[in-house]
């Protein structure tokens, strides 16, 4: 039973549903080598999302403030972007929170907590569209680390 859909664009709860439907272990094997051949990357989920794809690379680049060349290099999956990064580049193109956790929980970053200080500020931050300049400023204005 062939994922219809990669794993990557499938939510949590829709690839719990076929586990908790399997009963044979060829239903397992299959899922675990689709979900090995699709999971993909970062990358892949970021460049794929419409906000992303509706937006220049010059914009995109102005917004999160990564230097071009490493930007390139974040977006075709030569390097592996942090989670402050991956941040940036959610808030660039103007994701809402669903997407930018999406975005965190593939990239395997730890998804924004709202318990947490700083983290509950880059949450105010996504919901209200702010670019990586103003995230900084406003982290810097409460007393917490920048974007780095």
């Amino acid at each position: 039973m062939p994922m219809s859909k990669p794993p990557l664009f499938k939510p949590t709860a829709e690839l719990l549903d076929i586990l908790k439907s399997a009963q044979h272990t060829d239903t397992l094997e299959t899922y675990l080598d689709d979900l090995a051949e699709g999971h993909g990357s970062f990358a892949d989920y970021y460049t794929a999302l419409p906000a992303v794809r509706a937006l220049s690379p010059r914009t995109l680049i102005a917004r999160s403030g990564i230097e071009r060349t490493y930007f390139y290099q974040l977006v075709n999956g030569r390097r592996r972007p942090g989670r402050d990064k991956i941040i940036a580049l959610c808030l660039a193109a103007r994701l809402d929170l669903t997407a930018t956790q999406r975005g965190l929980e593939i990239a395997q970053a730890g998804v924004l907590y709202p318990k947490n200080r700083r983290d509950a500020i880059l949450i105010f931050a996504v919901r209200n569209h702010l670019n990586a300049l103003e995230v900084n400023d406003l982290l810097d204005q409460f007393g917490e680390t920048l974007l780095g």
